[in-house]
């Protein structure tokens, strides 16, 4: 795998495992409930899936490396992502406030990681499979 490829993986999981650390935090201290808190992981989840689609992964053939590009759709859902993510306070004020807010938008984050962590690492197995770099047995 690219270099830039593996970096952005881990830092995806580290970022993504210290912000699941704060919103139980949040949960914890009552600033959020566990429910309102799961559903923000949850939207998140589905938007990381989405924005997963940000980032073109395949074989380059001449490194034998999976490499990755950002497309031009995915520059679109990123701006739109960034405008979401300004305006949140906006957005999402209509209806939580404060640190309730704060954790919300948290555990949203959170998930939006893990969903970009779990596609670029499905497309990744999927190519090292289809190039027959990595074997998967379909014993059952």
């Amino acid at each position: 795998m690219e270099n830039r490829l593996t970096i952005r993986l881990w830092l995806f999981f580290i970022i993504m495992s210290t912000l699941l650390i704060i919103v139980i935090c949040h949960v914890f201290e009552g600033h959020i409930s566990a429910l309102l808190a799961a559903g923000g992981f949850a939207l998140g989840i589905i938007l990381g899936f989405l924005a997963g689609r940000m980032f073109i992964i395949f074989w380059h053939p001449e490194t034998e490396k999976v490499v990755s590009r950002l497309d031009k759709v995915g520059i679109v859902i990123l701006v739109m992502y960034i405008l979401l993510a300004a305006g949140r306070r906006w957005f999402l004020g209509h209806w939580l406030h404060g640190a309730e807010l704060n954790a919300f938008g948290l555990a949203i984050l959170t998930g939006l990681l893990l969903g970009r962590l779990l596609s670029m690492a499905i497309k990744i197995k999927n190519i090292l499979i289809a190039e027959n770099k990595i074997f998967v047995s379909r014993h059952k």
